[in-house]
């Protein structure tokens, strides 16, 4: 058995005097107009406007693509925002693998890894599995299989299955393993997160 260790009316848009008014999901939204800083901006907050401008830049490529937008628009929707919106933060937000079990897997080909990922448009998950004995001191181990995990439940994104293919080398209670998960969403974010097992 695997273990692991106040309403305002018309069409009026734009800033007058100090007030900004702005349209938000139908409604017209008034807030105060925010002054030029006197600060110069940081290393971290230009890369942080570079990442919004290129997240605005992927919200515009979804409304451009009817695909995307429908699948935004359905997340969207019964939420209070909008399909832009969740564009953008899904471009700002990698995908999070939450939780690995390797509870059936002893070492035999045709076992199951179960990856449960948290993000609402994760497209893939590979799973590569490494001896950590072989491949020198300063490798993560020999690659003993790789593949694609399958969604659990068609149109569901959380859950994702592996199904072993190889039997692992001298496979006994007690030997290690080791995992790299990587997971892609929709937007391009990649993650990979490693897991130590024994068998």
């Amino acid at each position: 058995m695997g273990k692991i260790r106040g309403e305002i009316g018309g069409e009026i848009t734009g800033t007058v005097g100090d007030v900004t008014i702005t349209t938000w999901k139908g409604m017209k939204v008034a807030k105060r107009k925010r002054g030029p800083s006197a600060v110069p901006p940081s290393q971290a907050q230009l890369q942080q406007r570079q990442r919004f401008l290129l997240a605005s830049a992927y919200a515009k490529e979804v409304g451009a693509d009817r695909q995307k937008r429908a699948l935004y628009e359905a997340l969207a929707k019964g939420q209070p925002t909008t399909w832009r919106a969740l564009a953008i933060q899904d471009y700002l937000t990698p995908p999070l693998i939450v939780r690995v079990d390797v509870g059936e897997y002893t070492g035999k080909a045709g076992e199951r890894i179960d990856v449960f990922v948290q993000d609402a448009t994760c497209q893939r998950v590979k799973v590569t599995m490494l001896d950590p004995a072989q491949g020198g001191a300063n490798a993560l181990g020999a690659v003993v299989e790789e593949g694609e995990a399958q969604r659990a439940v068609e149109g569901q994104d959380f859950h994702w299955v592996y199904r072993t293919t190889t039997n692992f080398p001298d496979a006994q209670e007690g030997k290690p393993f080791r995992l790299l998960i990587e997971a892609q969403d929709l937007p391009g974010n990649v993650v990979t997160h490693t897991i130590e097992g024994e068998l």
